[in-house]
Parts: structure tokens; sequence; C-alpha cells
């Protein structure tokens, strides 16, 4: 099983026995599909969580399989997507239709994701949605995804930092090239890990 599909798998898990706890009268099976559509977001197009919470339904173009993000400094980039993110936003996006018909606030939001009173997902709202996830002695935060993104952006460009500046809305490729310094310090721990010949 490749690492990402273990994140989602311990995710759903995870989310299902907070959903039972925490649920506080919110519907668990919306709860539950708009936090997974969230993370997916972070891990898969390396938003930031303005930016996610800003994200609007035609922002989105499925059909052409990418992602209009405005980001800091109300700089625009486009962000493609991926075959898992595509079938977790559609899921979504199918689920949220189904809540307009339910919900005056849903329907009336440009936004893609809404809370259970407003028709916008707040930053602090989406921030405190991914800290409930935390496990004991750790406390998760929407840059942890974001971090990961760039990581694996990285190993899949063979380290190709300006492709990763690009798709992570770095002004500045100092910002990027953070993230290369933990690649190569992998690198050096596998050529450790060689075994004597």
């Amino acid at each position: 099983m490749l690492e990402h599909e273990i994140i989602a798998e311990r995710f759903a898990l995870y989310t299902r026995h907070i959903i039972c706890i925490q649920s506080r009268g919110v519907d668990p099976e919306e709860k539950d599909r708009r936090d997974r559509a969230i993370v997916y977001l972070f891990v898969y197009a390396g938003l930031r969580v303005e930016e996610l919470s800003n994200l609007k339904l035609t922002d989105i173009d499925l059909e052409m399989r990418h992602l209009r993000i405005v980001g800091k400094g109300m700089k625009v980039r486009t962000v493609p997507i991926s075959n898992i993110l595509l079938a977790e936003l559609q899921d979504w996006l199918a689920f949220r239709a189904e809540m307009a018909k339910k919900k005056p606030h849903v329907e009336a939001s440009p936004y893609v994701f809404y809370s259970q009173r407003s028709p916008k997902f707040s930053v602090r709202g989406i921030q405190r949605m991914v800290e409930s996830y935390s496990p004991p002695g750790k406390k998760l935060t929407p840059h942890m995804f974001r971090h990961t993104f760039c990581k694996w952006m990285l190993k899949a460009t063979n380290n190709d930092i300006e492709k990763v500046r690009r798709l992570a809305g770095h002004s500045h490729i100092a910002t990027t090239s953070r993230y290369v310094k933990d690649s190569y310090s992998d690198l050096a721990d596998a050529v450790e890990a060689l075994s004597k010949f």
C-alpha cells in the first residue's frame, strides 16, 4: 500500500471514530465527506488554508481538471487535479449539491465549503476541524498537509524546485528550497542504509 493510501485509510478510520464522539448534532456523513475533501485538497493540491476557505465553485473545472487558486497578494495560479483528487472532488460536489436542496445557506453559497450555519467555512473553522483529528500528543495543522504536498511533488518531479514553486504558489524559490533540504537528508539516510558488501 502506498504512503498516501495509508494516510487516507487512517484518516477515514479516525474520522469515523471522532465524528461519533464530536458530532454535536452535525450530520456525521456530511462532516465526514466535507472534512475528507478538505484534507485531500490540502494534500493533493497544496492549498493554503486561506485559499481553501476562499475556494469558489467556479474555481473548479472538473472537465479541464484544474483548480484556479487565488493566493497571497491576489496572485492567481492553476493547479492540475490528479485522478485521486478528481474522484474526491466529484464525490463532495455531488453530495454538496444534495445538501444545497435542503439548506438555503448552502444553495446561496458560491464557496466549495460551508459550515453548519455559514455559507463559507472560515479559516479558523478549518483550522479547528483539522486540529480535532490530532492524535494524542501531536497537533495537526493545515500547513502540515501542504508540507506533505510539497515534499511529494519534489519526489515526483526529481527535485524540480521551479515546478514545485509554481504549484505551491511560492513567490520566492528560497521558500520552496526549504523542502529540498529535507529531501536531501532523506537521500542521505537512504545512502547510509545501503548494505556493506
